[in-house]
């Protein structure tokens, strides 16, 4: 899960590859070639996790003198890990996405993953300097970009483990159906305003539970969601459909161009999501009768069973705090 910044940004992302895999370019900064058999590029070494780690607002403000002393590069290398441990299927998606996004299952090699990571670690350092000595304002861009090579760096120890020898096998995976913009179904279950909120989230939940995702513009996890039709899976769920509801609520940055969702500039809702205590990315949440609990972090399957959110779904609401959002519609004398 992934903390909560705000602002703007913007870059250029390509498809390098004929698997249209997204990957962020920085200005003057070319994309790795195709692995080329006999010709790998230098292995980078795991993480020493006895290092410092760094945030992205501490690399800004330490830029000059890590510049100075040569050590930006590996200072980039190291990000500050998330607060909780990622899960197994992120792990398997992430490994998916970095070896192109193939139709089949594989094996993601630590020479693939390096050659994804030198993009990123790249791209960010494009993206910082222009940040700091030109003042562009690609808070955006920048930060999607170090989220990625903080999970791309979870992933690389943990393939760095014996039992892993540099190896991770992923499961077949399928990118959703019909073109990012075009979703009718993310059209209507991605919420677009407070009163959207008020009505779909506060009001609805007195007839049915309504499972709402909670994600940040810049989420490498709410990227691959996005890359997967993963929340439209849940509410297609047979056991769940019909029973239900799912809706999706934005906030964070604007994105730019190079954003993964199938709504490609939702409306941020930042006011809502702070007034419902949301402060990581993704974060999962039940409303019953306007009361709500948190359900954490959750990584659907291909068919939209999750265990976490199965739990959180069966839970007993009944002395859960109302949601400060519906809490303070009912103050207004408009609830139920």
């Amino acid at each position: 899960m992934e903390s909560n910044p705000a602002g703007t940004g913007s870059a250029r992302w390509l498809c390098p590859t004929a698997l249209l895999m997204l990957t962020v370019i920085a200005p003057g900064i070319p994309a790795p070639p195709p692995d080329t058999p006999g010709v790998p590029p230098a292995a980078q070494p795991p993480a020493n996790a006895d290092a410092r780690r760094w945030t992205d607002d501490q690399l800004i403000a330490s830029y000059n003198d890590l510049l100075a002393s040569g050590g930006l590069e590996a200072a980039v290398r190291s990000p500050n890990p998330p607060k909780d441990p990622p899960q197994p299927r992120f792990f398997e998606a992430l490994a998916w996405y970095a070896a192109g996004m193939p139709e089949t299952a594989g094996v993601l090699t630590t020479t693939r993953l390096d050659a994804q990571m030198s993009t990123y670690v790249h791209a960010y350092l494009g993206l910082i300097k222009a940040k700091v000595e030109v003042g562009e304002a690609n808070d955006y861009a920048r930060t999607r970009t170090w989220k990625v090579v903080q999970k791309f760096t979870l992933l690389r120890d943990e393939m760095a483990k014996p039992d892993r020898a540099g190896r991770f096998p992923f499961p077949a995976m399928k990118k959703a159906d019909g073109a990012p913009g075009g979703d009718a179904w993310d059209k209507s279950h991605t919420l677009q305003s407070p009163a959207e909120f008020v009505d779909k989230i506060c009001r609805a939940s007195h007839e049915r539970p309504v499972l709402v995702k909670f994600g940040n513009t810049n989420c490498t996890q709410c990227m691959l969601f996005e890359i997967l039709g993963s929340v439209r899976t849940v509410a297609e769920n047979p056991a769940l459909k019909g029973s239900i509801d799912v809706y999706k609520v934005w906030w964070g940055f604007p994105p730019d161009a190079g954003f993964a969702g199938r709504i490609r500039d939702p409306q941020r809702l930042d006011d809502v999501v702070k007034a419902e205590g949301v402060k990581s990315s993704p974060t999962f949440m039940v409303y019953r009768d306007g009361r709500a609990t948190m359900c954490g972090d959750a990584f659907p399957d291909e068919h939209g069973d999750d265990a976490r959110i199965d739990a959180c779904l069966h839970q007993d609401l009944a002395a859960t705090p109302v949601s400060a959002t519906c809490a303070s519609l009912a103050a207004k004398g408009t609830g139920r």
